[in-house]
């Protein structure tokens, strides 16, 4: 009987060819973008998932507070916080602490060959227990119990020494004043692509108090990542609040002041994390579930085609059940032929969807951002939603055909008094609609995207980043003692417009600048607790950016060193630290004193606001010291030119000067471009998902139209001969759609203003919400509607109507 059922279902496929190719190519696109976001969501929601112990890790961070408000999130925390919060707060097993080593602390020398790594840490012994790393080579129990310890991970092991048995090697890590020496004391796996903490290098934190000035108590500076590792039994939010409790009592003890510790689970760190001092840029979770969102909508799309087609062509159907019905086939019967064909369906566009799958999983890897490697199509968890999404296909798109096309009455139908249901032609106006409010939305979404995305590319710096290489400091010796020579030598290269040294370039994001909290005012009687950003920089770094000066008088070279120097401090701050402060106009800044790290400093210049970080985000209030050594950035400006012409040269001073260093360079523009990189990828994953939804609702619409012109040929050739043009036959056949497109312009226009709203309050800078980006939409959907309509419509009137009315 199934075989039998199979065998009629493929008759009916290939007998109405058009129909069936439409139903299969719209359930495929469909079935295979939920495939692929499915994958990317997945991945995203995956961090952390490879520790078993994931669920019973937190890690504290710190709330800045000014009054009751929270000024700043910092992801660093103190470093004795670990070991206090074990001893205090019931439930917590034990702590491990993660130092970041940056610039030249993260360089490794073996032998005479250097290699510059980004990611390095100085951990405790716990660390590796707690974060599921097992060892490949070494011993557990000896590995960071002592200072100048080191752990690679299985790659760097490779690159170094060209082989696992490295245990007993030594490397160098290179300092100013000659270096540390290190003892490999193990390998470890590679970090899992979807953890927060990747490293490629390990250090004992030992290694912190014996070498690197670290202090075990701490309470200054907090440039520690602190996890904790909850008991089995413990409760969350028990914790919490004996956290909050731990917490005051550390504000009673004077350790912190205007801060407070809170936690939170590291599985939720990648997707809902955004404070300053991050490990690595965090996803956004509402851009990750919109996107999901979206996909169902495409895939519901698919359905809405197959169950409107499907249905429309319930008076085709409709002889041949009558005469099944009337030669003995039960309603049962008749509703599994039907479910048969829609399994067919489904199971061709399965198989065409993971064909589509595999030609589009490499651009959409690149696109979505997924790590190198990332396979969707060797994935067990694949093949399992591919099977449940075609199986959820052909019960949401099989179910209601199978009821309505199995419930004809056989007398009526051969009397040939059949007429389809009003109930069944107004659900297919609303799936109508329902489909065509999901592209509206989708088509105003995506030009939102598109134009928050070059406005914000478009806006304003306050400063000038153009034709700028970036070299980072050489490592080895104290770079103070060739910093003039190299500059005096690319200065004489006739390409080289400025060479500026500096602790930070724009764009470089929070980690790259330091913070200070508590800074007033010298006398002012209101004290507030803000969190300001510190950064040091030569006498040419103003003038090289292009940073408007608004007041007061640029760094000299007679200008003491702010770092090394307590007494006489001078500042360079920016407008936003004015707003701060209260001080209403740049002149009246200039001169004022401020308290700073138990000492006072010297306003003696302001500047505009520039956008340190892209213009997503507020102005940060940013305080200048100065510095004239090359010990992080040197920022050298070209003449236009080739930038490979450009990138020589640097590179050949830069080795000159330095033979023993690694040269490390980026161009300050595609740096700082990379800011853009999430909303880049948005833009393009959105409008790809946009653009399949056009094109599903397209092919329906396109069915819909051929069926609907196909019905009603005689109509049109009699209201031919009668005098009947070409236009009024297409307004004949399209009234209605138009006006179920009227309908869903009315429904989707509140709904996408909103969505868009929502979606641009996430941005500091954002364009506004004009009504071309609603009207355009609207318009593009009518126009799809009358060529879609209206090409099914023509071809009809163009039929000779003796032939129109005789085939009838």
């Amino acid at each position: 009987m199934l075989i039998n059922y199979t065998i009629i279902a493929w008759r009916n496929l290939r007998k109405n060819a058009t129909f069936s190719l439409i139903n299969v190519f719209g359930l495929a696109t469909g079935l295979a973008v939920a495939l692929l976001i499915v994958q990317y969501v997945r991945f995203e929601l995956s961090y952390e998932h490879s520790n078993p112990l994931s669920s019973w890790i937190v890690r504290l961070s710190m709330d800045y507070l000014n009054g009751e408000s929270v000024s700043a999130q910092d992801a660093e925390t103190y470093p004795p916080l670990g070991a206090k919060a074990v001893a205090e707060i019931a439930g917590v097993r034990r702590y491990t602490r993660a130092y970041p080593l940056r610039n030249r602390l993260s360089t490794v020398q073996i032998g005479e060959k250097y290699y510059q790594l980004n990611h390095v840490y100085a951990v405790d012994s716990t660390f590796f227990g707690m974060f599921n790393y097992p060892l490949l080579r070494g011993v557990q129990k000896e590995i960071f119990t002592r200072p100048r310890q080191a752990v690679l991970t299985e790659t760097m092991a490779r690159t170094y020494f060209r082989t696992l048995d490295v245990v007993g090697k030594t490397l160098k890590i290179p300092t100013s004043n000659g270096g540390i020496l290190f003892e490999v004391m193990g390998v470890v796996p590679d970090s899992p692509v979807n953890t927060h903490l990747k490293f490629d290098m390990l250090l004992s934190y030992p290694t912190m108090l014996s070498d690197l000035g670290e202090e075990e108590d701490n309470w200054n500076n907090n440039n520690a990542y602190t996890y904790l590792q909850l008991a089995d039994d413990a409760d969350y939010a028990s914790f919490t609040q004996l956290l909050g409790k731990f917490s005051n009592r550390l504000v009673q003890e004077k350790k912190i002041n205007n801060e407070r510790v809170i936690a939170q689970q590291i599985s939720d760190i990648h997707l809902h994390s955004q404070k300053t001092f991050e490990t690595e840029a965090n996803g956004d979770s509402r851009s990750v579930y919109l996107l999901l969102a979206v996909a169902i909508l495409v895939l519901l799309g698919a359905f809405v085609n197959y169950v409107n087609l499907t249905t429309s062509r319930a008076l085709d159907r409709a002889r041949e059940i009558g005469v099944r019905k009337a030669v003995g086939s039960t309603q049962q019967q008749i509703g599994v032929q039907i479910l048969v064909e829609t399994i067919l369906i489904n199971v061709l566009a399965g198989s065409l969807a993971v064909g589509l799958v595999a030609v589009l999983q490499t651009p959409f890897i690149k696109i979505a951002g997924l790590p190198d490697g990332f396979s969707i199509l060797g994935d067990a968890f694949f093949w399992k939603s591919t099977a449940a999404f075609i199986v959820s296909s052909v019960l949401l798109s099989g179910f209601y055909p199978s009821i309505v096309l199995a419930s004809f009455e056989p007398v009526k139908v051969l009397k040939g008094n059949f007429s389809t249901s009003g109930k069944g032609a107004f659900f297919r106006k609303v799936l109508v609609v329902f489909q065509f409010s999901v592209t509206l939305v989708l088509l105003v979404q995506t030009a939102v995207v598109y134009r928050q995305v070059s406005y914000l590319r478009n806006q304003e710096l306050g400063l000038n980043i153009e034709q700028t290489l970036v070299v980072k400091a050489p490592v080895g010796v104290d770079a103070r003692n060739g910093n003039s020579t190299f500059r005096q030598s690319l200065l004489e290269q006739s390409q080289v417009k400025s060479v500026s040294f500096s602790g930070t370039v724009p764009g470089m994001g929070t980690a790259g600048m330091g913070t200070t909290t508590g800074v007033n005012l010298a006398g002012t009687a209101r004290k507030t607790s803000y969190n300001f950003h510190v950064a040091a920089i030569d006498t040419v770094f103003i003038n090289q950016m292009s940073i408007r000066l608004l007041a007061g008088k640029n760094f000299d070279a007679a200008t003491r060193a702010g770092f090394s120097d307590t007494t006489d401090r001078q500042l360079i701050v920016n407008l936003e630290t004015l707003r701060l402060w209260e001080i209403k106009t740049p002149e009246e800044a200039i001169g004022k004193r401020v308290d700073l790290w138990g000492n006072q400093a010297t306003i003696r210049a302001v500047i505009d606001n520039y956008h340190y970080d892209s213009p997503k985000v507020p102005h940060i209030p940013i305080i200048h010291l100065y510095s004239p050594s090359f010990d992080r950035y040197a920022s050298v400006k070209f003449a236009a030119g080739d930038p490979g012409e450009q990138l020589a040269v640097l590179k050949r001073v830069f080795e000159a000067n330095f033979p023993y260093s690694p040269f490390t360079y980026f161009f300050l523009d595609s740096e700082y471009d990379k800011q853009y990189k999430s909303e880049d990828r948005f833009q393009q994953v959105f409008g790809f998902l946009t653009l399949i939804a056009i094109v599903i609702s397209c092919l329906g619409l396109f069915g819909l139209a051929t069926f609907t012109a196909s019905k009603r040929t005689k109509e049109i050739g009699i209201r031919k001969v009668i005098g009947a043009t070409t236009a009024n036959l297409v307004l004949l056949l399209s009234k209605e759609f138009l006006m179920l497109v009227g309908i869903s312009i009315a429904i989707g226009l509140p709904v996408t203003y909103f969505l868009a709203h929502a979606w641009l309050d996430n941005y500091a800078s954002r364009t506004e919400l004009t009504v071309y980006l609603f009207a355009g939409p609207a318009v593009l959907i009518l126009l799809m509607v009358l060529l879609s309509i209206g090409s099914r419509t023509i071809a009809a009137a163009l039929l000779n109507p003796v032939k129109s009315l005789r085939s009838e």
